[in-house]
């Protein structure tokens, strides 16, 4: 008997019960017609409680975890208006789910709720990791996950992605036990035996594009002032002019690295993304999609869609070392969406080599971000911990020995 049986399936279906019936049938198939749990992706153009409810039909009150996207992936690669469902099965394979609520009024709050649904001591006393799928338009990101690591410790292996709204940036749904919620995180706690293990990639492939300089005006993810000048203007002294009329779409493609210094050894940088949202003419400030405290130090990034496609590549190569020659037995993906922006007509390529690197016959699912999280390098004790990212690709690996 297999350890673990896991099964993807997709739908393009109009009717939004059919496509959720299609999708978790298919999955299905591959599966024996059993699961312990689901993971559940979606486009926005669906209504939400009838793709739901077409799945449930199907499975029942089997647990599931998920959510809205800014386009789904899965192993015909990427799609957009469509719906993906995993469905996973094993006896040496515990998966507990839970729910935080009204992540906008109080992210940690929020990461609290969701850590005592779920249960401190079931997180705690396994070997255990944690997926997260909070909503992507609720606040600073980088406080839900200082949140989750105020009670698990900031070495607990933390991650996920940011759940989107195909652009709009507007609001997302998540997807908890056959339910559409709003402003919520949904978080998946997988504990396993020692037959299996984890691996984590973390790549970007953006790199700096020149000196760094330090935030000296900051409130939360409001940047007001880099080295005592307007945020705005010195961001648009990098970009020039013909950049700079295309703010804040621009962001994406020149978002700014925050310098890890605590990180750093052999003298080589480590920083972890954040992009630019919006700006505000009038007060010359940057929103980011999470924090840049006053005094860190920053550096302008950039990178071609070689670079973009390299640094999925090596996020894969970088999770197969950590998995240390057990067999990958299924891939869940975050990729942020400015990076499905600047690959343009290239974006199946940023998916077809996670799976060239991986196996194409390991299961995928995922889905671009409206953020990331994930270690730097879980193998080097000073990048263990979990970091929040923009224009990154995450990859958990399960693997089994």
């Amino acid at each position: 008997m297999c350890a673990i049986t896991v099964g993807v399936g997709t739908s393009h279906h109009h009717d939004s019960f059919s496509a959720g019936r299609e999708a978790v049938g298919l999955a299905y198939e591959k599966t024996g017609g059993k699961a312990d749990v689901l993971i559940v992706f979606g486009a926005m153009q669906f209504d939400h409680k009838a793709l739901l409810k077409g799945i449930t039909s199907v499975s029942g009150d089997v647990p599931m975890v998920g959510g809205t996207t800014a386009g789904e992936i899965s192993p015909e690669g990427f799609s957009e208006a469509s719906v993906v469902v995993m469905a996973i099965s094993s006896q040496h394979v515990t998966f507990d789910t839970g729910i935080g609520l009204h992540m906008s009024r109080g992210e940690e709050s929020c990461a609290r709720e969701l850590i005592e649904d779920i249960g401190l001591q079931t997180l705690l006393s396994k070997s255990s990791s944690l997926l997260v799928f909070p909503n992507g338009m609720g606040g600073d990101g980088l406080k839900v996950l200082k949140g989750l690591q105020k009670l698990l410790g900031s070495d607990y292996e933390i991650s996920g992605g940011y759940l989107g709204d195909d652009l709009r940036f507007r609001q997302t749904f998540q997807y908890y036990n056959g339910k559409v919620f709003r402003d919520a995180i949904v978080g998946l706690s997988v504990s396993f035996v020692d037959s299996f293990l984890t691996g984590i990639g973390v790549r970007s492939g953006f790199a700096s594009i020149g000196n760094s300089f330090y935030c000296t005006s900051s409130t939360g993810n409001v940047v007001r002032e880099f080295d005592h000048v307007s945020a705005l203007g010195l961001y648009r002294e990098f970009l020039g002019d013909e950049r700079s009329a295309r703010l804040p779409g621009i962001c994406m493609e020149y978002p700014f690295g925050l310098i890890d210094e605590e990180a750093g050894e052999s003298g080589e940088r480590y920083f972890q993304i954040r992009c630019g949202l919006s700006v505000d003419e009038k007060q010359g400030s940057i929103t980011m999609a999470a924090s840049i405290p006053e005094g860190s130090a920053v550096t302008l990034t950039t990178g071609s869609r070689g670079d973009v496609i390299n640094g999925a590549r090596e996020a894969a190569e970088q999770a197969m070392r950590r998995l240390g020659g057990a067999k990958p037995e299924l891939i869940i993906m975050f990729s942020c969406v400015g990076r499905k922006l600047v690959l343009g007509r290239r974006i199946t390529e940023e998916v077809d080599v996670v799976r060239k690197t991986v196996g194409y016959d390991v299961p995928i699912i995922g889905f671009y971000t409206y953020g990331e999280i994930g270690p730097i390098d879980s193998s080097v004790e000073k990048l263990a911990e979990a970091k929040f990212h923009n224009e990154t690709v995450v990859l958990w690996i399960l693997g089994s020995a």
